[in-house]
This record gives C-alpha cells, sequence and structure tokens, in this order.
C-alpha cells in the first residue's frame, strides 16, 4: 500500500515490532511523517502534529536498532522503490 497514513494506522503497524516500546514507535511515526508528509491537509501532516515524541535540536533520524527498524516497517509498508529511490506519495 502507497498512501497517507493515519497515526492509528501506523502505531497499529508498529505494534507488532518485537522489542519496540512508545518511545521507538513514536520516534519513527515523527520521522516518518516528518520525511513523506504531503503538506497540511495530509494525514502524515496530522500524525505529525499529534506525536507524543519531541525531537531534540539536533536530533534528525529515529535511535537506535528498534527505532530504526520502526521507521524501516513504515517505510516498507507505505512506500514503494523505484529505480533505487522511496517514493512514498499519495
Amino acid at each position: 500500500m502507497i498512501g497517507d497514513p493515519t497515526i492509528e494506522e501506523m502505531r497499529s503497524l508498529l505494534a507488532t515490532i518485537p522489542g519496540a516500546d512508545a518511545f521507538d514507535r513514536e520516534g519513527a511515526i515523527y520521522w516518518f511523517a516528518a520525511d513523506y508528509h504531503g503538506g497540511q491537509g495530509s494525514n502524515l501532516y496530522s500524525a505529525l502534529s499529534r506525536s507524543q515524541y519531541r525531537p531534540g535540536a539536533w536530533e534528525r533520524r529515529p535511535h537506535g536498532v528498534i527505532g530504526r527498524e520502526c521507521y524501516d516497517a513504515l517505510i516498507e509498508r507505505y512506500c514503494r522503490f523505484e529505480s533505487g529511490i522511496i517514493a512514498c506519495t499519495y
């Protein structure tokens, strides 16, 4: 599925990742939404605004192995790959 998932859909998907805690899941949602939202009218922009995660000034990506695994799960589920490039548009 390629699209514009809601925060609830992403939370449901990430609840299946073994060992992921709320910090890992919310961080992944935040960074995924920041990287791929389609503007103020999109679900991803809403998820970014509603996320419980607030990055520090120097943060740019999910933390740790599990956080990155959660982020990668979102990419795998909601994006497609075209010539080695990630496309997450709706």
